[in-house]
């Protein structure tokens, strides 16, 4: 925030930019000048105010209910290409398949809880193998009729030196690994599979990432990674990293060249030795369903930081390289990716395509930004005599000032001002947007001392 000193003994504050963005640890009485109290569903990155994240409907997706999502790529040898094959695992169970006409159910293929999927080169076919924490493996090649695999009920899996590496359901100290070249066989033997316990203070294991050529274990306080190339009889175990309190599996994912983790105390970045906190601005509550993606340079989470929710109530998206970070207040139930693409998957099933959209499947976000509450470095009683603001689209302008709240109507357009007259010793002013298309900037207003 910018400040001019006026003829008369006015100054004029201007926030000519947005990015400071929120700040949610902190008592909005302290704020430091031009960081929010509450930004939400607006996107700051640009500077300007302007429609923040949501969820779109797409054609392809519309009217399926789901729990979970995912594409097939393989090479189709009659093509001679690459295709992709884009799937869905139905809230009835079954799973489904999209070609040239339409979904078509994958036969034999049922899932009682969300699962994951992974691609992998099988006997020389591209084939897609999908497990729950609640189910058995399955294998299909997008060709032949799946089939179904005997195999530990897979929590995570992470594919390394040939063999998949898996957390599994049931077990919280012993991470499981298939045989040699075929992760569909999970026979425990000198020369198959087998399983490796972990039994240390970093207590549970959450997920298996496949992450700087090594499988990183993701443990309830901390990280281990292994080394499970080669011969069972040369793999080991570094323990890297102890975390301050409790992670997340869901908000765990590998992020280029770091691993973000959720946790009870925050966000961290993990660089494969050591953790450093990060977006320490955002103050996450326990979110035993976060759910977290990586895409196109960003990390998109959903978690709680409401204390009064049950649920994910939260959507952040942050740019991994510079730190900026937007949030939107949608409950999402689990993020998936298709391609490059970043789906939500709502409490209902319902499937959409994560943009700058600033709705929800065509509902317009409240998108709101409020100021902390300051007396502008004075105790004295102060006037605010006229608020100015630039905007694209319709927002309605509040000013709150000596315990008396006031809003105007603001219509979207050019650079529009107002005159408050209002007087107290702090000044809170706020912006709220019901519609699509808001973009606002050039926020001042003129604080006069009585």
């Amino acid at each position: 925030m910018s400040t001019v000193k006026l003829p008369g003994g006015g100054t004029r504050r201007m926030i000519n930019r947005f990015t400071a963005n929120v700040d949610m640890r902190m008592d909005d009485s302290v704020l430091p000048d031009g960081t929010a109290a509450r930004a939400e569903n607006f996107d700051v990155t640009g500077g300007a105010l302007t429609d923040g994240w949501g969820t779109e409907e797409t054609e392809e997706f519309a009217g399926v209910s789901c729990m979970s999502l995912w594409r097939f790529t393989r090479y189709d040898y009659d093509e001679r290409a690459y295709v992709h094959t884009d799937m869905y695992a139905g809230t009835d169970g079954k799973t489904y398949y999209r070609d040239s006409g339409g979904w078509n159910e994958l036969y034999g293929v049922t899932f009682t809880s969300p699962p994951s999927a992974v691609n992998y080169r099988l006997y020389g076919d591209d084939c897609i193998i999908m497990t729950s924490p609640t189910d058995s493996m399955y294998v299909w090649d997008g060709v032949s009729p799946a089939r179904k695999v005997d195999s530990p009920k897979i929590t995570s899996m992470a594919m390394s030196g040939e063999r998949m590496f898996a957390t599994t359901a049931g077990e919280s100290n012993a991470v499981y690994f298939s045989d040699d070249l075929d992760p569909t066989e999970w026979t425990v033997s000198p020369s198959a599979g087998g399983f490796v316990q972990l039994l240390d203070e970093r207590g549970r294991l959450l997920r298996a990432l496949d992450f700087l050529g090594y499988v990183y274990l993701i443990r309830e306080y901390g990280v281990s990674r292994l080394y499970g190339t080669g011969d069972q009889s040369a793999f080991s175990v570094a323990n890297l990293y102890v975390a301050g309190g409790g992670i997340y599996a869901g908000g765990t994912a590998v992020c280029g060249d770091v691993i973000m983790l959720t946790g009870a105390d925050g966000l961290y970045s993990f660089d494969g030795y050591s953790a450093s906190r990060r977006l320490r601005a955002v103050r996450l509550q326990p979110s035993p369903d976060a759910s977290a993606v990586y895409s196109d340079g960003r990390y998109y989470l959903a978690a709680r930081t409401d204390a009064d929710s049950e649920a994910n109530d939260t959507l952040l998206v942050c740019d991994i390289e510079d730190g900026t970070f937007s949030l939107s207040r949608i409950g999402i139930k689990r993020l998936c990716k298709l391609g490059g693409e970043v789906y939500a998957i709502m409490p209902d099933g319902r499937a959409g395509r994560v943009s700058k959209c600033g709705a929800v499947f065509g509902e317009p976000l409240v998108k709101v930004w409020e100021s902390g509450a300051s007396d502008f470095g004075t105790p004295e009683i102060k006037t605010v005599s006229e608020v100015t603001l630039r905007t694209d689209g319709d927002v309605t302008l509040y000013v709150e000032c000596g315990g008396r709240r006031r809003e105007f109507a603001i219509k979207g357009g050019g650079t529009r001002r107002v005159r408050p007259a209002m007087s107290g010793r702090t000044v809170r002013l706020g912006i709220k947007s019901v519609q699509t298309g808001a973009r606002v900037s050039r926020l001042s207003c003129v604080i006069r001392r009585r």
